[in-house]
């Protein structure tokens, strides 16, 4: 699902499945700010027709004229509710009641949780999230398996990944004169600010216009800073950072100051990723396709809210076997 369907405001989107076996359909009264492409794909494969209703300025008509008959096929419904929209909640279940079908309702908030493995984040600065009402940060019995988890992994990767290092250095100097590693300011754990240390992958004048977010296929890349980026090859230095414990392996990817001053202000809860030390890769890194700007910076926030929220070993686990996938098939920047 690309950025132009998910805000389109004009009509109900119905997506009808070629494979769930199940007769039931989900109704989800507000879907413009946390559906993408990947959410549908796990979504058809569960229920039969997926019914996403957009803004309107006449519920009545809308759901009495386009939901109501879309009922009749269906003997069960799932409706996923939003506290933003209680008047269409409220007519959906009426509608459903009179024509005698049975009714799952849902939050949005579990919804996102139970099935998409996001959390939900609010349209609104000002609005909240009740599972978020705590703080969230990693308890010791979370932070010890980490460093665990850190200290081995990281040692073993820079023992088999030696060679790369050799071969990164020996190739940037030829391509782009210059010193071989970048240093950037990035925001750690209680927005401690330090440096990132990577392999350069671009002209040492790519931000003399100013900070400006990475792009696919950037002319700021030199052909083998572009295939470092892919195969995430200009990570390792990095493996620095963990041992000087900036970093670890898996968590939130950690951003320049510049941006996270924005988002701070214009995504609810963006701070709290800052109450966790970053990571190298992480959940929506490997979960969220690559973007820039506060779009996508909001949707990686649901899956970095997730990892801190549900952490386990096996969650870790899984991060760096879909991270190992990513980096074979390319699909880095």
């Amino acid at each position: 699902m690309d950025k132009t369907f998910i805000t389109s405001r004009t009509y109900t989107h119905t997506l009808r499945s070629k494979t769930a076996t199940t007769n039931e359909v989900l109704i989800i009264t507000s879907y413009d700010y946390f559906l993408q492409k990947r959410d549908l794909g796990i979504l058809l494969k569960l229920y039969k027709e997926v019914i996403l209703i957009p803004y309107s300025d006449d519920d009545d008509y809308l759901l009495n004229q386009t939901v109501s008959p879309l009922l009749d096929k269906f003997e069960k419904i799932h409706l996923v509710t939003n506290p933003q929209h209680d008047q269409r909640n409220r007519i959906i279940y009426e509608l459903v009641v009179r024509k005698n079908k049975s009714i799952k309702i849902t939050t949005v908030f579990d919804f996102c949780e139970d099935y998409l493995y996001k959390v939900y984040i609010p349209d609104n600065v000002g609005e909240s999230n009740p599972s978020l009402n705590s703080l969230l940060t990693f308890k010791r019995r979370v932070r010890y398996p980490k460093k665990v988890i850190d200290v081995t992994t990281s040692a073993f990767l820079f023992l088999i990944s030696l060679p790369l290092w050799i071969l990164s250095y020996i190739r940037i100097k030829m391509q782009s004169p210059g010193p071989v590693f970048f240093r950037q300011e990035r925001v750690g754990m209680n927005n401690k600010t330090f440096y990132c240390v990577k392999f350069r992958s671009m002209r040492l004048d790519a931000e003399s216009n100013g900070a400006t977010f990475a792009t696919r296929k950037d002319s700021r890349v030199f052909s083998y800073g572009a295939f470092m980026r892919t195969s995430r090859i200009d990570e390792l230095p990095q493996i620095y950072n963990i041992f000087r414990r900036d970093l670890s392996l898996i968590g939130p990817r950690p951003e320049r100051p510049v941006f996270t001053e924005t988002f701070d202000e214009t995504i609810p809860y963006y701070n709290v990723r800052h109450q966790v030390k970053p990571g190298i890769t992480g959940y929506a890194q490997v979960m969220y396709p690559y973007g820039s700007g506060v779009f996508d910076a909001r949707h990686k926030l649901m899956y970095d809210l997730y990892y801190i929220k549900n952490w386990s070993i096996k969650l870790e686990l899984k991060i760096i076997l879909l991270t190992v996938w990513v980096i074979l098939g390319r699909k880095g920047i």
